[in-house]
């Protein structure tokens, strides 16, 4: 009998599975400093000494490994086994097509990014026709997450602690005595700029990760528990008033639920 066959007759099999997968997702949320056991069995609402068990199993099998503060974090054999994962993009072709219709129809600047493990990393780049555009940022670069509207709105959607982590670092590519001098302010402002992505699905806002550079940024919803893609609008400051905001921000979401038909 086919493995997945014996698993749909066995329910208890199908629930050890689900049960290991949300400890392994609870651990990922946490990012690279962690989870404590104790935050890993409340975020699954399973037992302690069962998540206990588990862990020593994940770990057995490089699925988990634990560090010198006793947290939990993913272990080095779950990259190995992702580098064989399908790429889960299906047609970048098709999700092109749709970020250059929101920039035709903004006018500004659309990027879609991809998250890595400590940032995004940009896929692709369309331009609208209004004649002053920003050049921040180039096909295949790479960000920290509070570096772009793009990783903020990723950011919406990790753990506490890697929020936390990435906000007091504050890796900005703004000039370091601006950052230096704005700094609580931009702390303050990215947080509820991550507190709009809960709220409304997206984010927007100006001087924040760069002096005199606006944008506005969503999440693409995938089949995954967790985002890993944005769609995002970049233009001078004044082009994203609050009110352009607003008369934008269907458009954006709209795009970005398109773009997720085209991921898994």
């Amino acid at each position: 009998m086919p493995v997945n066959q014996q698993m749909a007759d066995d329910p208890n099999k199908t629930q050890v599975i689900g049960r290991v997968a949300n400890v392994l997702m609870a651990i990922s949320r946490q990012g690279a400093g962690g989870a404590r056991l104790k935050d890993i069995a409340l975020d699954t609402g399973i037992a302690r000494p069962s998540v206990h068990r588990m862990l020593g199993d994940l770990s057995a099998v490089g699925f988990v490994t634990q560090l010198a503060d006793k947290r939990y974090a993913l272990g080095p054999a779950l990259f190995s086994l992702g580098l064989s994962a399908p790429n889960p993009i299906r047609d970048l072709a098709r999700i092109r097509q749709l970020a250059q219709a929101l920039a035709d129809h903004c006018g500004d600047v659309v990027y879609v990014a991809l998250r890595k493990f400590d940032g995004v990393h940009y896929l692709l780049r369309v331009e609208g026709n209004y004649p002053i555009r920003t050049h921040l940022v180039a096909v295949n670069d790479s960000k920290p997450f509070t570096a772009s509207y793009s990783g903020l709105a990723l950011l919406a959607s990790l753990g506490e602690s890697e929020r936390r982590s990435a906000i007091n670092r504050l890796a900005l590519d703004a000039p370091r005595d601006w950052v230096e001098k704005h700094r609580r302010q931009l702390e303050r402002q990215i947080r509820d700029k991550i507190a709009e992505v809960e709220t409304l699905g997206y984010c927007a806002g100006k001087n924040i990760v760069m002096p005199g550079i606006a944008g506005m940024a969503a999440p693409i919803p995938s089949a995954t528990r967790l985002p890993y893609m944005t769609v995002s609008i970049s233009a001078v400051e004044d082009r994203l008033h609050t009110e352009r905001v607003k008369e934008l921000a269907p458009r954006l979401l709209k795009t970005a639920r398109d773009m997720s038909a085209f991921i898994d």
